[in-house]
């Protein structure tokens, strides 16, 4: 394949992608205000690289070797595509609040860039070489996007946060495809500035068809992502907890032997009903159901070996696995997971495997062996 047949089809999967997200934005209601903006932005994105490639495709320029002009029109276009696409992955961990330094940081990166670029083209070259100009542009562009991926990777981390202690599941399966999206956005931004100036037509070609890889992978779950019910999962339990640390006590720590009794009883009472075998109970209804402050389970979980609450879910539900299997050794994992409050056999696997360093079978292999002996 020729460079100008890539390029040809580059545009043309851009442009598709493009009209996925549009069409996918039809589909997206549930998923909220949020998750619909950071699609448009993402959109933005796509259209933008679509533009790209079809001039780069239009005017020849790296067929015809001219690849000042076709360096300058990746700073042009690419630049501001790989801010809208980190833009689109910012807004969504921050639940749509962008400082505006972070909206505006991209522009004045990407002015400074073009800055650097006239300065030497105005003065011809007597500053800087063009070739090093858009050097420097693309470092300093890449740097940028770097930063910023590495507050997301941040973000990720407290939004697992965020997650582990609002639902009954723990919250990676949910937020893999991000992390896993940013980690290939963070590659490009790294090599980019390298792989532009290269004339070797097949590292070229195999970076640019990368890049279409980790863009059509990013669109795709972030398609996928809203459909489905975790964008409305996240954005419910972002939300919650901005509404928790609006009305929190002034006074947050509270570890009065009387407060700590009162936690414990409500638990007690709380799992006598079986409250904690609910498959998808939140914080908030376990803490409706007790009758307690939401504040002091969470810091009484705090002070458990736990510390979120899905782990501590996971710990109740599994001991009572543990006690179903002892006694009904003939229970299938898929009546064990139902009866135990788990969301699915596959997920009452991993977490009984990950508390207890066994499988399910083997436990019960385990008891069948005690009992015999």
């Amino acid at each position: 394949m020729t460079i100008g047949e890539f390029q040809f089809c580059a545009s043309a999967i851009m442009g598709l992608l493009s009209a996925s997200l549009v069409i996918a934005s039809r589909y997206t209601n549930k998923a909220g205000k949020i998750y619909n903006k950071s699609l448009w932005i993402l959109t933005t994105g796509t259209i933008l690289l679509t533009v790209h490639f079809g001039l780069q495709y239009y005017f020849k320029f790296r067929s015809n070797g001219q690849m000042e002009e076709c360096v300058f029109l990746n700073i042009l276009l690419v630049q501001p595509a790989a801010w809208f696409i980190s833009l689109s992955v910012l807004y969504l961990l921050r639940n749509g609040h962008v400082h505006r330094w972070e909206y505006f940081t991209g522009l004045l990166f990407y002015i400074v860039s073009l800055a650097v670029i006239l300065a030497s083209y105005l003065s011809n070259e007597k500053l800087l070489s063009l070739h090093h100009s858009e050097i420097a542009a693309s470092a300093i562009y890449g740097s940028m996007l770097l930063f910023l991926y590495l507050q997301e990777f941040n973000l990720i981390r407290h939004l697992n946060m965020i997650l582990d202690n609002f639902y009954d599941s723990r919250s990676k399966e949910m937020t893999r495809w991000i992390k896993n999206s940013v980690s290939l956005l963070a590659i490009l931004a790294l090599f980019s500035p390298i792989f532009i100036f290269m004339e070797n037509k097949i590292l070229l070609t195999s970076f640019a068809f990368l890049i279409l890889f980790f863009v059509f992978y990013y669109a795709f779950n972030f398609i996928c992502f809203g459909i489905s019910e975790n964008a409305s999962m996240l954005s419910r339990a972002s939300e919650d907890e901005e509404k928790e640390e609006i009305i929190l006590p002034t006074k947050i720590k509270d570890n009065s032997k009387k407060s700590l009794q009162r936690v414990e009883l409500a638990i007690k009472k709380w799992m006598l009903d079986r409250g904690h075998m609910k498959t998808g109970i939140t914080i908030q209804d376990a803490v409706d159901e007790m009758g307690i402050p939401r504040y002091l389970l969470v810091q009484w979980i705090k002070n458990t070996e736990y510390e979120v609450f899905s782990k501590w879910i996971a710990h109740l539900r599994v001991e009572e696995a543990k006690q179903l299997m002892t006694a009904h050794p003939d229970y299938s994992n898929e009546a064990v997971a139902k009866e135990c409050g788990f969301s699915s056999r596959s997920y009452f696997q991993k977490v009984f495997r990950d508390l207890t360093g066994m499988t399910p079978r083997e436990f019960q292999s385990q008891c069948n062996k005690n009992a015999t002996s």
